[in-house]
């Protein structure tokens, strides 16, 4: 077992004399859920909260801190609290979609049932909204209810109306709570058709379990873990929260042929294997020794994305620009496809960059989304899905 960084002497002169390097170190340590040594500098510890925020990790920071650093847990506070009401809110409002979408086949995924069950303070994971996956078939049954129930659509009409049909729609609760209603887990359609994601089978496979004071359907832990490090690899897994949650279900796991299985069948075999390269390099996650091989991750990709993680360490991020992100968003089906959207994503981040002085225009006057929009919708799902109103 790898010792825990700052638990010796020398380690806290280190981070005393390169409080730069403090900052990244003490980041890892609180995903260990180890107390972090940070030293007594102001400019270091500013730093501290600012990266800890960035990687959303601020609340389990706060609660690792409150003994050893009680005044810079207390600028944590907040993100504690916050992270405290949210995930209360979220429990009493999947109670209710329960009961609104009784008798059809749906699921929440990511926030509420990581925060409480994949997470080292549960309860105190980071997330701003609850995402609820239903079958395409049943899309329209289950946006009916929510519209007699007083949920309200808070898309566009262009938004609704997109030719790419979106994987998912945003609904508000009388309440205010936000939820991201899915068809699909791959909201993108030009992202949707590089994996197979099924999402029928993903429901048939559900399970029912603890939320809060009552209970709620999730996804079973296999696709659970093989879709945390899928998302985790299309949003950059360039914070360190998306590598916690891969952590915390990999010690879970005790079916790896299920996970290589599940991840080969969607087509994310490389996103599983650059998440927990991550995990097992940053956190000490333990994973089989033939992982790699099994996922058949070549060794030319693994040189090119163990440089990447060199050159740009995840802890050490402050924001959405690096390299470390464009490796894991181009994660495709095969090292060859991945290693060519590399390629293919570097060379449009320097167009971007060169033409950053030529302003983007935003669709002028925006309309909320109407019942003709939401319609155009359905219809779109139901046709992707093969089925008819």
């Amino acid at each position: 077992m790898t010792k825990s960084r700052g638990s010796s002497a020398s380690s806290g002169t280190r981070r005393a004399t390169r409080p730069r390097r403090a900052v990244p170190a003490a980041i890892v340590d609180v995903c260990r859920n180890t107390t972090p040594d940070l030293p007594a500098h102001d400019a270091t510890r500013r730093l501290f909260v600012e990266t800890a925020r960035h990687h959303r990790v601020s609340p389990l920071a706060h609660v690792l801190l409150r003994e050893a650093e009680p005044e810079l847990a207390a600028e944590l506070k907040p993100d504690r609290d916050r992270a405290m009401a949210t995930h209360l809110s979220a429990s009493i409002t999947l109670d209710a979609i329960d009961r609104l979408l009784d008798g059809l086949r749906w699921a929440t995924f990511k926030g509420p049932i990581l925060s409480e069950h994949a997470h080292p303070a549960p309860g105190l994971r980071l997330y701003n909204d609850i995402d609820v996956l239903v079958s395409p078939r049943e899309l329209r049954a289950a946006t009916t209810r929510l519209a007699e129930a007083g949920w309200t659509v808070a898309d566009y009409r262009d938004m609704l109306r997109n030719a790419a049909t979106p994987g998912e729609m945003h609904w508000v609760s009388p309440s205010g709570i936000l939820i991201d209603l899915h068809w699909s887990m791959i909201n993108m359609a030009s992202t949707r058709r590089q994996f197979s994601v099924p999402t029928d089978e993903i429901l048939d496979r559900r399970i029912s379990t603890d939320l809060g004071l009552s209970s709620t359907w999730a996804l079973n832990h296999t696709d659970a873990l093989v879709h945390v490090c899928l998302h985790a690899a299309l949003t950059g897994a360039h914070r360190m929260l998306l590598i916690l949650d891969a952590d915390q279900l990999a010690r879970k796991t005790t079916d790896w042929d299920a996970v290589v299985t599940r991840a080969h069948d969607w087509g994310a075999e490389t996103a599983v294997a650059i998440v927990l390269a991550r995990a097992s390099a940053l956190l000490n996650t333990p994973l089989p020794d033939r992982l790699d091989r099994e996922l058949g991750v070549s060794a030319g990709l693994r040189v090119v994305t163990n440089a990447v993680d060199r050159l740009a360490p995840v802890p050490a991020l402050r924001s959405s620009t690096s390299v470390a992100r464009l490796m894991a968003r181009s994660a495709r089906p095969g090292s060859g496809g991945t290693l060519s959207a590399v390629g293919a994503k570097g060379m449009r981040g320097v167009a971007e960059r060169l033409g950053k002085g030529q302003r983007r225009t935003q669709p002028a006057g925006r309309e909320p989304a109407d019942d003709e929009a939401l319609e155009a919708y359905l219809r779109a799902v139901e046709t992707h899905a093969g089925v008819s109103p």
